[in-house]
């Protein structure tokens, strides 16, 4: 192991360190895995005509109650569209403020089903606040959808439903069920109504590391600055950025970064092993290192790890942390840590 290999890895394990030491990490409520191949409905012997609530009461290998205050940003389902009618719509579901059993619906939003096949779904760009210890739901009319679901061994896949209007909702359970939907909480340090990982440009208050050109448009021929070019004075060239992050066919994956100086760069993308939590230890599963002869923009290449290879070739979109470790010459080591989907 050479010295700046060394420098890379006490860096990704101190950026990662940090990272996990934070409680309020995004945190997906529901199905671990949306795109599985539905075993049947869940509204099968419903009424039609009826509109319904379906919750995750209880999934083993899986969050299905917010662990802190955040925003639901985005959410999926594997659903299929049986009539015309009105979207079916994810809910934030709270416990009902009486003490009893039941839930009221916080907020929700519609979630556009199309296919009558059954299909996976999703929505982005959602701001439904949520509230430690809420729950999410899929609300429908029977008839119009209907709602994928997978079977689990009992008493694994606890489900709960209730006929809407209510408030609270009663609702009557089950086990053995893993319903086919997904969300994605996020925190939202500063409560500005925006999910810290994906809307709010600064991060909730994070820092320089949260920069609001994270998705910036760019062509690769661009004109550098001139405060970029390596004749001006370091004092005034801008810090690293990671301008963009893209998965491509085939697999593996690019960064696209903007340096001050020529120099080498190395990243890590890395899974938490806690999912629900986003706390470590950490699985690489992509890794790059290119040197960089001029400042400007510079796409690395990522390869995948094995087990990288693994998760990329079953999932569609994966929550990942990204560390960067840029050497420039004759400069102190410069480390930026970003969360990416991929």
């Amino acid at each position: 192991m050479n010295a700046r290999t060394g420098l890379l890895s006490l860096a990704v394990v101190l950026a990662l360190s940090l990272g996990a030491a934070r409680a309020d990490a995004s945190t997906t409520l529901g199905s671990p895995d949306t795109s599985l191949a539905p075993d049947g409905f869940a509204c099968a012997v419903c009424p039609v005509g009826t509109e319904m609530g379906f919750v995750q009461f209880a999934l083993r290998d899986a969050a299905v109650q917010a662990p802190e205050d955040g925003v639901l940003v985005a959410a999926g389902v594997h659903a299929r569209r049986m009539a015309p009618g009105e979207p079916p719509r994810i809910a934030v579901l709270r416990p009902a403020s009486d003490g009893s059993e039941g839930v009221t619906v916080a907020g929700s939003a519609p979630l556009p089903v199309s296919s009558a096949t059954s299909a996976v779904h999703e929505v982005e760009d959602l701001h439904l606040p949520v509230e430690e210890g809420d729950s999410v739901g899929l609300l429908f009319r029977e008839g119009e959808v209907d709602l994928g679901v997978t079977m689990r061994a009992r008493p694994d896949g606890a489900i709960q439903s209730f006929s809407l209007p209510c408030a609270p909702c009663g609702m009557d359970g089950g086990n053995g069920v893993e319903l086919l939907f997904d969300a994605l909480v996020e925190p939202d340090v500063d409560a500005d109504g925006l999910g810290d990982e994906t809307q709010d440009p600064d991060g909730g208050g994070l820092g320089l590391d949260w920069e609001d050109d994270w998705f910036e448009d760019f062509e690769e021929g661009d004109e550098l600055d001139e405060e970029l070019e390596e004749g001006a004075p370091l004092r005034e060239r801008r810090p690293i950025r990671i301008l963009d992050a893209d998965r491509l066919r085939g697999g593996g994956a690019s960064l696209l970064l903007r340096v001050p100086k020529a120099g080498r760069v190395s990243a890590a993308v890395t899974l938490p092993a806690n999912r629900r939590t986003g706390a470590g230890p950490f699985r690489t599963i992509l890794t790059g290192d290119k040197r960089v002869r001029r400042a400007g923009r510079v796409r690395l290449p990522l390869a995948a790890t094995p087990a990288g290879a693994r998760v990329l070739d079953r999932r569609r979109r994966v929550r990942t942390k990204v560390v960067v470790a840029y050497f420039p010459r004759r400069a102190p080591l410069t480390v930026l840590m970003r969360s990416a989907r991929l």
